[in-house]
């Protein structure tokens, strides 16, 4: 394990030294006090029952002092129990929020690479993994060496040559759990993995059930997870074997050859003096220590595992926290007149063999409301990922009034910039909670929202209206109805520059007659880049960008590019005048 591994593990619990020093307190004095049993019961049959003394008083005293220590013992327990636990599950939310913030200020391209169910499994099932390292491992690892300081030091007391043939266990043991150890690790990560790799194909099933269905794909997809269930049994068998052969198996037979040997030298040693070197308490006590010994042991290796997985967990949880951060700008001067300019932008996705864009230039006035079209594929939607922010051009230049926009606060760009995306993003909570996803807002400014998206109607035929629940990822709406939504969310920050990403692709001519009308109240009064798959919503437009294969082909006004006899534009214009039938 390495240094960052250890630190990423145990500093959570060393930021915490009053709590961590409290439990352990607790841990001592309740294994101290447990430790007292076998001491008094050894106590009193060497003092009274070997020499015949049958009083009731010495009994009453043992058993009165062997149940108190006990339930001392229970109850200092108990309460190291739930420090440990606060601390783990302290240590644990803190930890989740450090790689949830990490992986919210990751560039839009990284957790595109990533699938979703691995990013959720690294912020659930990797940090709950530490949290069984705090409680299942750790604070049972302190207890059980406590438990064998305590007995290795009660048994010395009554007689040190006995102990040294009782200690020969825990070497012994610590060599075992060391081969476990070395063994367990590699099949360790293979279960993590394979957990990850399930949880990907659960959450993209889930996610295209609808798909899935259509296509009759429900069998092969149940066939892909069902093969990662068997190869995550395979290797939890592995694990389970390895576990078999070196933890209880080995250490409970060298628990027997050390108990052999125990009363081999009790028998040599009471032949040699006599009878009277070693008393039968004592012996008593020897036995019931021993079999203590091999419990901390046997406990320590079958926990092994726990710490095996957190050191996986932590590894992944590490490679998380080593990808980079996305460089944020420090200009925080608010954006004025939301003027965009653009100089030989070109853009490549990680990993591509060829850029995306290649040398867009363009220059969006302040208020000018400018279309986006072209053929699936041709970069549109990677235009407004870079204008937004989310993606950062691999060469050329961008800036938003005359300042370079990768230098601007992301705050400060997110105040100025608002987003419509195709599929909007909707919570499972009230419409005023959607609404309200980008910061707090007055009663006015709420309906002004509402009246400029032209959804006030829809509002007042919400049986509670803004505080009706949208269920699930907002479906009790229409896909129009959400889309209006997604343009109120975004006006109700007052943006200087409103992007819409093929808005109207999946909308009705109601809902599109409705958003065409949202934008007219619009015009001049911020920047609008509409990125348009039905063209009559930018016919109106000031200019269009007419996209090929990443490039800025044409642009102009719709009438300009109507005029151009073997034009782009033209062309898109007739096949989807062709597929409605007619279109103006």
């Amino acid at each position: 394990m390495n240094r960052r591994l250890r630190a990423l593990l145990l500093q959570p619990l060393f930021d915490r030294p009053r709590q961590l020093l409290i439990a352990f307190a607790l841990l001592v004095g309740a294994t101290a006090l447990d430790v007292c049993g076998p001491w008094l019961t050894q106590y009193y049959i060497d003092r009274h029952l070997v020499p015949g003394d049958f009083a009731i008083a010495p009994l009453a005293l043992l058993v009165t002092l062997y149940i108190s220590s006990q339930c001392l013992a229970a109850l200092g327990r108990y309460l190291q129990t739930l420090r440990f636990a606060r601390l783990a599950i302290e240590a644990v939310r803190e930890l989740r929020s450090r790689i949830f913030r990490h992986l919210l200020q990751q560039p839009q391209s990284r957790l595109d690479a990533t699938p979703t169910g691995e990013l959720i499994s690294r912020v659930t099932s990797d940090t709950d993994a530490l949290r069984e390292l705090y409680v299942g491992f750790l604070a049972s690892v302190l207890q059980n060496l406590v438990l064998l300081i305590g007995i290795l030091v009660a048994m010395t007391l009554m007689d040190p040559r006995l102990t040294a043939i009782a200690a020969l266990l825990i070497p012994a043991g610590i060599a075992t759990i060391w081969a476990y150890q070395r063994l367990s690790v590699a099949a360790a990560m293979k279960v993590r993995q394979l957990r990850a790799e399930q949880s990907a194909r659960l959450v993209d099933a889930v996610q295209g059930i609808a798909v899935i269905q259509a296509y009759r794909q429900g069998q092969r997809f149940l066939e892909r997870f069902d093969a990662i269930g068997q190869r995550q049994y395979t290797a939890r068998m592995r694990m389970v074997r390895i576990g078999s052969l070196l933890l209880r198996s080995a250490i409970d037979l060298l628990g027997m050859v050390v108990l052999a040997a125990l009363l081999f030298g009790y028998g040599i040693t009471h032949i040699d003096s006599g009878g009277d070197a070693i008393g039968i308490g004592v012996l008593y006590a020897f036995i019931t220590y021993l079999g203590r010994v091999s419990e901390p042991l046997i406990d320590i290796s079958q926990r092994f595992n726990l710490f095996q997985q957190a050191s996986v967990a932590g590894t992944r949880l590490l490679d998380v926290l080593d990808w980079p951060l996305e460089r944020l700008g420090e200009d925080k001067a608010p954006i004025e007149d939301a003027r965009i300019e653009l100089e030989g932008v070109r853009f490549r996705h990680d990993g591509a063999a060829s850029d995306t864009l290649h040398g867009l230039d363009a220059m969006i006035p302040a208020g000018a409301f400018i279309g986006v079209v072209g053929a699936t594929g041709s970069g549109k939607s990677t235009l407004l990922d870079l204008l937004c922010g989310l993606k950062r051009p691999t060469a050329g230049r961008m800036t938003i009034d005359g300042r370079p926009l990768a230098e601007i606060d992301r705050a400060t760009l997110s105040e100025a910039v608002a987003v419509v995306p195709q599929e909007p993003f909707l919570r499972s909570t009230t419409l005023r909670d959607n609404l309200l996803l980008g910061g707090e807002a007055s009663e006015e400014r709420l309906e002004q929202a509402l009246r400029d998206a032209r959804l006030a109607t829809l509002v007042e035929r919400l049986p509670k209206g803004l505080d009706t629940p949208l269920g699930e990822r907002g479906l009790s709406l229409s896909s129009g109805e959400r889309q209006l939504l997604a343009l109120a969310r975004a006006l109700l920050r007052q943006p200087r520059v409103l992007l819409l990403d093929e808005a109207t692709a999946s909308v009705d001519s109601a809902t599109e007659s409705e958003l065409s009308k949202a934008l007219d109240l619009l015009r001049g009064r911020v920047t609008l880049v509409v990125v348009a798959h039905r063209l009559a919503t930018i016919r109106e437009a000031d200019q269009i960008l007419v996209m090929t294969q990443g490039r800025i082909e044409e642009r102009g006004t719709h009438a300009e590019l109507l005029a151009r006899p073997e034009g782009a534009y033209r062309a898109l214009w007739r096949s989807a005048a062709q597929g409605a039938d007619a279109i103006g």
